[in-house]
Order: structure tokens, then sequence, then C-alpha cells
């Protein structure tokens, strides 16, 4: 079953930023989809525009059997979304952030005490977001996205700028999640995290899919070791070799 469907999506900033150019592709219930891409490739819009935060120039969006722009009152009831620099309630506690949300999707009470254990935060739960680690902030960030018990999550970046202990913590969340049938589809800059995690991985530059596949049959592709090496020779068939 495929959960995200999308045919020829382009955006267009103004009259001339293409920042995506007819994209194609699909992401299969259960999977860890990630898209791949230098700066600038499209990866944001697209999380954007699948999680109803963007309106789409053309092109056909459909995420969970519903179509986007067209039904994203009820698509966003579907979803959970990571974004890339989560803010929280800086003064609230941790406890207090994740009842927000739960509240907004008429939760109760015992479902913070569930996402605070799925997290491994529970000790934390009276701390205030502030005063996290950025590690921390990023897995109430997770947990808020786990507030309506979304069929898809939407994790764009999920790991940037924290240190590699972080990572792995927030790696082993994202397959925890995954094993409840969850749908993931994140955008990540770390070749490794897309290698160690993704069933399929789609490279976008410069707004057009170029590859999609899984990371084992681009690596065999390009006849490398790993993803990060079968990336950066992809990149340099494509001119780009900054």
């Amino acid at each position: 079953m495929q959960t995200v469907i999308v045919e020829d999506l382009w955006k267009v900033y103004g009259r001339r930023k293409e920042a995506l150019r007819g994209i194609t592709f699909s992401v299969n219930s259960g999977e860890i989809f990630s898209l791949l891409g230098p700066n600038g490739a499209g990866k944001t819009t697209t999380v954007k525009i699948l999680s109803c935060t963007l309106a789409p120039t053309k092109g056909k969006v459909n995420v969970l059997g519903m179509e986007a722009p067209k039904d994203c009152v009820r698509i966003r009831e579907e979803v959970g979304i990571v974004p890339q620099e989560f803010q929280g309630f800086s003064d609230l506690t941790v406890e207090e952030n994740l009842w927000y949300f739960v509240k907004l999707y008429g939760g109760t009470k015992s479902q913070v005490d569930e996402l605070l254990e799925k997290i491994g935060v529970t000790e934390y739960r009276k701390t205030k977001f502030r005063n996290l680690s950025g590690g921390f902030k990023k897995r109430v960030a997770i947990a808020c996205s786990l507030a309506g018990d979304p069929k898809i999550v939407f994790m764009d970046e999920p790991t940037v700028g924290l240190d590699p202990r972080s990572r792995r913590s927030v790696w082993d969340i994202i397959r925890e999640v995954r094993s409840k049938g969850v749908t993931i589809f994140l955008t990540t800059h770390y070749l490794d995290e897309a290698q160690r995690l993704s069933d399929r991985v789609a490279v976008i530059y410069e707004g057009k899919i170029v590859r999609l596949s899984t990371p084992q049959d681009l690596m065999s592709e390009f006849k490398k070791q790993s993803l990060e090496e079968a990336y950066l020779a992809l990149m340099e068939v494509l001119g780009d070799v900054s």
C-alpha cells in the first residue's frame, strides 16, 4: 500500500525560482523513506508540501488517500511533523509541552506518560524545555509529532547538529516508531544515517529526483561500499563537485 503518491510536482517561488521541477515518487506504508540532496535541492520544500504547510504550484499530491492541498485539514489530523528547528515552549516543562500537543488532538493525560516513556525522557518531565540539551529537545520534538497517533511522520533533518551519541539515540527512537507501523519520511544530510535507517532513498538535485532506489542498489550502481561514497559519485556525474 502506498501512503504518499507524488506525480509531476512543481513549486515555483515568484516568477523564476523553481524549487521543485516535476518530481514523481511514492512512499510505501510502514517504510522509512529518505530524501537526500545538497542544500537548496528542494528537500524542505517537498516536506512542507506533503505535510500541508506549503501549497504546490502544480502536480498531484496524495497523502493517505487524500489530496493536498484540497484535503489538508484532514491530512493534518493524520500526520506528524518534526521540523528542522523545533522551538517548543521554552518556559514550559517537557510534560507541559507534550500535554499541549496531546490536547490539540483530544487526547488524555495517560498519553503524555506513554510518550515520555517512549522517548526516554520521563526523568525530565518537570524540566523546562529551554534547559534541555539539543538531543533531548529533539526527542521532545519527536514525541510532540506523535501526539495525534499519526500514520506518517515527516522528519526534516531530525538529527542535524546533534553529537554522535544523541544521533544514535534518535535513530533508535525512529526505528521504534517505525516498528509500530508508522511510515517515516525523512530528509537528511547524513549519508550514514540514510544507509542505516532507510528502506529506500530518493536523491533530489536542483529540484528533480535523479535516483530512487534502495541504499544497497545505489551502492551497487556505483560499485561503492557505502551510501556516502555512492552519493558523492552521483554528484560528480551530475557535475556537482563542491
